[in-house]
């Protein structure tokens, strides 16, 4: 019984998966926005929860994301205002024209719609960095922009 029980977990999580995906993005490691040396790494961006928006095109969504150390996003933008909430680890944001922030497990944060993000990384050369950001967003939209 415990088998079988344990086996229609895994079909249950493995299907709420079905919605989430692996980038992969070019980011830096241990560098400053400015520089240009890119590598490749996997990041984990899942849509945990999403609903529609009635007579709109757009939906409410809950993503949950996953850095690995060290990892950096390249500069870009948000469409939409995000509210964000670490869950473990610690992360260094910086918007064009804002000083560096540093962010730890139970912050909260806004990502902005207005101004590009320049910087925001994994600072923690061992560990994951998993937060969490809600927005309103057209359907289909990535909430992640590249520059």
């Amino acid at each position: 019984m415990k088998y079988i029980i344990s086996a229609f977990a895994i079909t249950v999580f493995s299907g709420c998966t079905s919605i989430a995906s692996n980038s992969v993005y070019p980011v830096t490691r241990n560098s400053s926005p400015s520089e240009a040396q890119f590598t490749v790494t996997k990041v984990s961006r899942k849509i945990i929860e999403k609903t529609d928006i009635a007579g709109s095109d757009e939906e409410l969504r809950l993503m949950l994301i996953d850095f690995p150390p060290e990892f950096s996003n390249v500069p870009h933008t948000h469409p939409v205002v995000g509210l964000c909430y670490i869950i473990e680890g610690v992360a260094e944001s910086q918007y064009e024209g804002e000083d560096l922030k540093t962010l730890h497990a139970g912050d909260s944060y806004q990502d902005s719609a207005t101004k590009k993000h320049l910087l925001f990384r994994n600072s923690s050369e061992t560990d994951a960095l998993k937060f969490t950001c809600a927005a309103k967003i057209k359907k289909g939209q990535e909430f992640m922009q590249p520059l």
